[in-house]
């Protein structure tokens, strides 16, 4: 259950695109300038945010990618889901005889809790609270 620099540096990235005028549209260097990361490494970041419908993608010269939902209705569960996948409490296969079958059970209940209490979390906060906060920290590629 590690969430990556990647899902960071995306709810970040779209932060960014939340502060700019609803339909302005920003293109990836842009981006990549505000997060201090490569424009290459931007586009891997917002291609799946805009397959997921959470920013827009727009096509040909003038294109780029911009903010058009309401900061209050996108959650950090919803960027960190776009990047990493489904939060969940898989644990890695364990061979392991009956005889450590309740304690396998407790494990995996205590993974479940926490999966559960870390989507929460993020499910709360909000792009809007990002932006509230004012100026965001920025990644920097090295490290």
């Amino acid at each position: 259950m590690k969430l990556s620099k990647t899902s960071a540096q995306a709810v970040l990235a779209v932060a960014f695109l939340a502060t700019n005028q609803e339909g302005v549209v920003v293109q990836a260097k842009q981006v990549a300038s505000h997060l201090d990361i490569p424009t290459d490494s931007a586009l891997k970041i917002l291609q799946p945010l805009a397959q997921q419908a959470l920013i827009e993608s727009k096509l040909g010269r003038s294109g780029g990618y911009s903010f058009s939902r309401s900061p209050e209705n996108v959650t950090l569960l919803d960027i960190v889901e776009a990047i990493d996948g489904p939060i969940t409490a898989d644990i890695p296969s364990v061979n392991a005889g009956d005889n450590l079958a309740g304690q396998l059970d407790i494990l995996h209940s205590a993974y479940r809790s926490v999966a559960g209490q870390i989507r929460t979390q993020l499910r709360q906060t909000t792009v809007a609270d990002l932006i509230k906060a004012g100026p965001l920290q920025v990644f920097s590629t090295s490290g």
